[in-house]
């Protein structure tokens, strides 16, 4: 459940940045293509890329809510 969490925190701020702050995903491509490709067709379609991370992002966060609250924690 909190490897949903954090994936769903890291697809939101990943997101974010490519809707808001493609110049910050430039530089700091380096340590980003270990984890997502930062190349001219991602910054080509960032806003596409970027709602779907966001998407993802709230989906993960949506299924640790979802968890918890079926277990009954």
């Amino acid at each position: 459940m909190t490897a949903f969490i954090l994936i769903g925190l890291l697809c939101l701020v990943v997101g974010v940045m490519h809707l808001f702050a493609p110049e910050v995903l430039v530089r700091i491509s380096g340590f980003l293509n270990r984890i997502i490709s930062t190349d001219h067709k991602t910054m080509k379609y960032r806003v596409g890329a970027g709602l779907v991370f966001i998407i993802l992002g709230l989906f993960f966060l949506f299924m640790a809510y979802y968890l918890v609250n079926s277990r009954g924690f």
